[in-house]
């Protein structure tokens, strides 16, 4: 979407943009919001509080106030940064695993003149891939370790001191997840999560779905699985991606009281106590009323990646129960591959320090 006017422009463009804007601007002020990265250049958007707020993804999907980028020399923003009078990120984080209902509790938080929620930044989802699948926390190569704390430092900017910023990052930035709690202080985030069964069900009920599950598992290079026990199926590799993701969450729950977990049945099935107890927890609280009328609304009866298709709590359990059927052969078998595999061995019963609610059994 972005890319063409990065090729036009090249680097050169520094000049042209500063001009304009200077790098106070772009390292303090959320109207410019850095998209991505592409070689030497950083890549800016136009946005105001109300663009944010319509932006259901960051990625290819945004809706800024203008389409027309703004590329920046990424050198000088990183050298800027240590002279940056800024205190440490203090990013509120919904990590999840994918169709779990992610992007319905990031919309549900989203709260204009009290936080600002990023749902899933292309620039976190970079970093992520770009990690590798050998990276160990704090061991990446020192210019990835500063296209991290430039991402970091970007996504914290916010509107007002006391409006918290919230980010629902997507699969690939799971891998990270070490990287970005190690990097700020504020140690809040939700895990949001499916035991086997249920997120077996939702990643693979259909062509599309499958596709996404071959092609993110190539794209993670998940070596941490199949170096263990291997991998033939696509029942197994929906069981690989779920291990993966599982075993990272359990492990970071077991070395932090401070971080909670989410089972996403609790979430759909008692949206009230969920969406009050993740704003309380990131400090933008709402009472009954509030959340009440947002349970209520339009969000929880419509899709919410597109708000123009209807679905509710009803439609998904319907589609859920048909999908554990017509999958019955792959479940039995991505349950032997998770069985037999050492990592499973060391999972609890079920992910510990529950948001709200008690969480479901992993296997």
């Amino acid at each position: 979407m972005f890319k063409s006017c990065v090729g036009e422009w090249g680097v050169d463009c520094y000049i042209a943009a500063m001009e304009r804007i200077t790098l106070p601007d772009l390292l303090t002020n959320p109207d410019y919001y850095l998209f991505g990265t592409e070689d030497d250049v950083a890549i800016f958007l136009a946005m105001n509080r109300q663009s944010y707020e319509r932006s259901i993804f960051f990625d290819g999907r945004i809706a800024p106030v203008s389409e027309q980028a703004i590329p920046v020399a990424l050198q000088p923003l990183l050298a800027a940064l240590p002279a940056t009078p800024a205190s440490p990120p203090h990013i509120g984080w919904i990590f999840h695993m994918a169709h779990t209902g992610s992007t319905l509790l990031a919309r549900a938080l989203d709260l204009p003149g009290r936080n600002l929620v990023i749902r899933e930044p292309v620039l976190l989802r970079s970093l992520g891939i770009e990690a590798g699948p050998l990276h160990q926390s704090g061991k990446g190569t020192a210019h990835w370790l500063q296209k991290l704390q430039l991402a970091l430092h970007m996504l914290d900017r916010r509107y007002a001191p006391d409006q918290p910023v919230l980010v629902k990052a997507n699969v690939p930035v799971n891998r990270i997840i070490p990287d970005l709690l190690e990097r700020s202080p504020y140690q809040k985030a939700v895990f949001l999560h499916f035991g086997l069964e249920d997120y077996l069900a939702a990643i693979l009920r259909g062509p599309n779905h499958r596709k996404w599950v071959e092609h993110i598992y190539t794209e993670l290079q998940l070596a941490y699985a199949s170096d263990a026990q291997p991998v033939m199926n696509i029942g197994e590799k929906a069981a690989a991606l779920w291990l993966y993701q599982i075993d990272i969450y359990a492990r970071m729950l077991a070395q932090n009281k401070d971080l909670r977990s989410l089972d996403a049945n609790i979430l759909f099935d008692d949206p009230l106590e969920s969406v009050r107890a993740a704003a309380a927890y990131f400090g933008c609280p709402m009472d009954t009323e509030e959340a009440g009328n947002i349970v209520a609304g339009p969000l929880f009866s419509t899709y919410s990646k597109n708000p123009g298709a209807a679905f509710d709590n009803a439609a998904r359990k319907e589609r859920l129960a048909l999908a554990q059927t017509e999958i019955s052969e792959q479940l039995m078998a991505a349950r032997h591959w998770v069985e037999r595999h050492p990592a499973a061995k060391a999972l609890p019963v079920r992910l510990a320090q529950a948001l709200c609610g008690e969480n479901g059994s992993l296997l």
